[in-house]
């Protein structure tokens, strides 16, 4: 492959695999036909190199920080809710000396009133938030196939910028490693 084809090729590989980017996008961006990017894609089995291990720990943990930021946001926002006794929300009738009749609702304070639901976390969200801490700590902190997943990335990335069809080469091989380290119990 001549060095301006490789150097696209690797680009697209990257912006699909690393970055998410659509055929189309990928095209666009580096003024290529979309029928290439699709042939590169199909040939080479990018979409199983997008899956593989090295790049999906990563994501995983992104996910799961996004998951518990978003929990943490909806429970800041929550309105807060009153345990306000029913009979003190509907209006009742009275009459006065001429006997007009009229309704008015109770007068209370509801800062008087226990927090039924607020913006702090109940036990379903502690639940929630437990399992979701526990699950980034353990992608984390896993030190032995936490470390050689990193560290074969960095390699690979590393090797990539120069010489991507061993770097591609040496994917499968750590892929294949990393696997049969977590098959036989061996983290």
């Amino acid at each position: 492959m001549a060095r301006k084809k490789q150097v696209e090729y690797d680009l697209a590989k990257r912006y699909y695999i690393n970055d998410g980017m659509s055929q189309k996008e990928i095209a666009e961006r580096l003024n290529i036909s979309e029928k290439t990017v699709g042939t590169w894609v199909k040939k080479d089995n990018w979409e199983k190199e997008k899956t593989s291990l090295l790049v999906t720990k990563d994501k995983q943990i992104s996910d799961l920080y996004n998951q518990l930021s978003a929990v943490n946001e909806e429970i800041k926002t929550r309105p807060v809710v009153r345990d306000i006794p029913s009979h003190l929300t509907k209006p009742y009738k009275l009459k006065d000396s001429d006997g007009t009749e009229r309704l008015e609702y109770p007068v209370y304070e509801p800062k008087d009133f226990p927090i039924l639901i607020g913006n702090f976390p109940n036990s379903k969200d502690t639940d929630m938030i437990s399992k979701l801490t526990t699950a980034i700590k353990r992608l984390e902190t896993e030190t032995n196939i936490g470390e050689t997943i990193n560290v074969s990335k960095n390699l690979i990335l590393f090797i990539r910028t120069i010489d991507s069809a061993f770097a591609n080469e040496l994917t499968k091989y750590a892929d294949a490693f990393i696997k049969q380290k977590m098959t036989d119990g061996t983290k």
